[in-house]
């Protein structure tokens, strides 16, 4: 959750959408206490604070979300990760019915309605945890096996490997269900067992778009059912806009405006949106585009907000046969990009390109390209390079 930690990247704001910001991690941790209280239990995988920016009223928030559970019966279990760890927990009070796991680990066990239920739980020691904690968590005796612990599962990108392990430590234990923390963005890793990364719940920079939430378990003595349970009041999202040829203003605005109309929904949005190609357009100096966002964003101090950050990613526009006139160098650069757009498909699926365009990253960004998308991203390449060329002649 990193409760009480700020927005990054966003730029010039104003009074009332910073103030939307502060409150928006709270509400949605307000809203994982309202949706608890209809629960037996609450699992929390680590992180619940960020130590490297004390903040009182994150722990006010927290102390008061779990005495509200704790009077209504509710129990909460939760592990330390690698930005709370479990020395710093010391002065945190908590309340009957709130259990946090050592660094040891251990069992905590309920008997329900339909049956014991067993959480094993382990927290880390200490900030940077090398050793795999998964091989130390040891399954309870309950017709239901819970496992908590915040870790990084390996072929998990963009987070350090605190806690690692592997799919495989997991299935030579006995459980029902793993309740990770750690990673960011959701991910359902596996439903037999269930290895959930939940994601936090509440969006933090660009990086992290869309829906945030938790996941909802529903045990109905022989069957685990296991749903998303969307929390963020304010989601990020990023679009790249394509204004090749354009240069009129008012037509630029025309399109944003449209895209603010495409991504508004009943909670804020903080968009992004990248503008690519060569425009008339890339002339604009940074207090126009300043302006551009200032007109974007007025009249929006309301419940469904978007609020338009630009990144202006635009080059010159260039006549392509004029630069072959003028310089024997550009000119041969421009006939080096044309025989490249020639042998594109032989280039990309051969030899040590072939095993770049292969990876995982490369599909998730880009798919599996056409031809036609191929000559395009030779063509976008070739203008950008001519237009770093030419900057400042």
């Amino acid at each position: 959750m990193h409760l009480g930690t700020p927005f990054k990247g966003l730029g010039k704001t104003c009074p009332w959408l910073r103030e939307r910001l502060v409150r928006a991690g709270f509400q949605a941790f307000n809203s994982l206490v309202d949706l608890a209280r209809e629960s037996d239990f609450l699992l929390l995988a680590g992180d619940v604070l960020e130590w490297d920016y004390p903040h009182l009223r994150a722990q006010l928030e927290l102390s008061r979300g779990l005495k509200t559970l704790s009077r209504e019966g509710v129990r909460v279990f939760i592990v330390a990760g690698n930005h709370d760890p479990f020395p710093l927990w010391k002065d945190v009070a908590l309340p009957k019915g709130v259990h946090l796991f050592s660094p040891q680990g251990e069992v905590e066990e309920m008997n329900l309605e339909g049956g014991k239920v067993g959480v094993s739980g382990i927290s880390h020691g200490k900030k940077a945890v090398r050793e795999n904690l998964v091989t130390s968590l040891i399954p309870g005796d309950g017709d239901l096996r819970v496992a908590l612990v915040h870790a990084y599962l390996q072929g998990q990108e963009g987070h350090d490997p605190y806690a690692p392990c592997s799919l495989g430590d997991m299935m030579s234990r006995d459980f029902h269900y793993w309740a990770l923390g750690h990673i960011h963005a959701r991910e359902v890793v596996m439903e037999d067992p269930w290895v959930v990364y939940p994601g936090n719940i509440q969006g933090r920079h660009a990086g992290e778009k869309g829906l945030k939430g938790c996941y909802k378990g529903i045990w109905r003595g022989d069957a685990l059912e296991v749903e998303f349970c969307p929390l963020s009041p304010v989601i990020w999202e990023t679009r790249t806009l394509e204004v090749e040829g354009m240069g009129d203003t008012e037509e630029l605005l025309e399109l944003l405006e449209d895209l603010k109309g495409d991504v508004r929904w009943e909670g804020g949005t903080l968009l992004r949106v990248y503008l690519s190609g060569a425009s008339p357009l890339y002339t604009l100096d940074e207090e126009a585009w300043g302006e551009l966002e200032e007109i974007l964003n007025e009249g929006e101090n309301r419940d469904d907000f978007v609020w338009v950050n630009i990144e202006e990613r635009l080059i010159q526009p260039l006549d392509m046969e004029d630069l072959m006139k003028r310089e024997e160098f550009l000119a041969c650069l421009i006939g080096e990009a044309e025989g490249l757009r020639e042998s594109m498909d032989k280039l990309l699926d051969e030899g040590d390109l072939s095993l770049l365009w292969g990876r995982r990253e490369m599909i998730r960004w880009f798919g599996r390209l056409a031809h036609q998308e191929k000559e395009e991203l030779v063509e976008k390449a070739i203008k950008r390079a001519l237009a770093m060329m030419l900057e400042g002649r």
